[in-house]
């Protein structure tokens, strides 16, 4: 009789320290679950950030750049300009002196 007292005890205190360490085990597996959320929660800040300081340094880059060929443009369209100028008045001139020898060569 004892003895299957003592069985049916240590079969009670087995299905307790079954239940509690499936407790335990699920306990775990959140907490885990938990680290992991605020982990990738935090990669997803950290690539966050970093994305927008890659973008920033890209825009900076491109504002650079973009400045660089206004400047250039702008030299190229004075120059553009100012040869443009010289031969109109090259031609202006060419066009007088022959108006001018025109009538001497009737």
């Amino acid at each position: 009789m004892k003895l299957i007292e003592d069985i049916k005890k240590a079969e009670e205190q087995a299905e307790k320290l079954k239940n509690d360490a499936e407790e335990k085990g699920r306990s775990l597996i959140e907490q885990e679950r938990e680290k992991g959320e605020k982990q990738l929660a935090s990669l997803n800040e950290f690539r966050k950030k970093l994305m927008e300081k890659k973008i920033a340094e890209a825009k900076r880059d491109a504002d650079k750049e973009i400045k660089k060929l206004e400047q250039e443009y702008n030299r190229t369209l004075a120059a553009m300009k100012d040869k443009n100028k010289k031969k109109k008045a090259k031609s202006i001139k060419e066009v007088r002196d022959l108006i001018l020898k025109w009538p001497l060569s009737q």
